[in-house]
């Protein structure tokens, strides 16, 4: 058991193992460190994921696992998990719940892109949605993505989500302000896609 700064006991988390027979959700381990600083090193990451550190470190993905990972299940406000293949232990990037407050929350998700274009992003962000869903009781999820990160944007349509709105000005990055697209996905909806695609036709990598 440890304790938090007030010194208020804290029970320790059992996280959860979600898999679908191909990938795997576990808790991410500070063994997984060297890992989460390459694929948060790689372009496409650091382009669109503007929280992120550059150059990201060592001891960035240390910090992040201890300050925000461990944290975030301890005080229920953000359940991360680590993506493998089932039967191996390779981190290929991670999915979130985050942002979590009574019945609804969002999706995050980092990819790293060894697994982009393989299927491997899809499943995970399947598996987080029943999680989130079915193990929390969520009813409603929320997801964003810059404009124009259309291969976000395309993951989220695959997995069932409904574009609602792109937001003017919406967000930071790296001191710009830039437009977001804001896409829901109900408790009761079909995990696929609900409208017709109305983005760029080339292949996208995120999935």
């Amino acid at each position: 058991m440890t304790t938090q700064d007030d010194g208020a006991a804290i029970e320790p988390v059992v996280i959860p193992r979600l898999s679908d027979g191909v990938v795997t959700l576990r808790g991410i381990e500070l063994s997984d460190a060297e890992q989460i600083v390459a694929i948060c090193q790689d372009r496409q990451a650091q382009r669109w994921l503007p929280d992120l550190p550059n150059p990201y470190t060592l001891h960035d993905a240390e910090s992040y696992i201890q300050e925000i990972v461990l944290p975030g299940w301890q005080k229920g406000e953000r359940h991360s998990f680590a993506v493998i293949k089932e039967g191996q232990d390779d981190y290929l990037g991670s999915v979130d719940v985050h942002l979590i407050r009574g019945s609804i929350a969002e999706i995050g998700v980092n990819i790293g892109p060894g697994a982009r274009g393989t299927g491997v992003a899809l499943r995970a962000v399947q598996l987080i949605i029943d999680y989130a869903f079915n193990g929390l009781n969520l009813k409603h999820l929320y997801w964003r993505a810059e404009v124009p990160n259309w291969a976000s944007r395309k993951l989220a349509w695959k997995a069932g989500f409904r574009f609602e709105a792109e937001l003017r000005a919406f967000a930071d990055n790296r001191g710009e302000s830039v437009d977001m697209w804001l896409l829901s996905l109900a408790h009761n909806e079909p995990r696929d896609p609900q409208q017709a695609w109305t983005g760029p036709q080339q292949r996208e990598t995120q999935s």
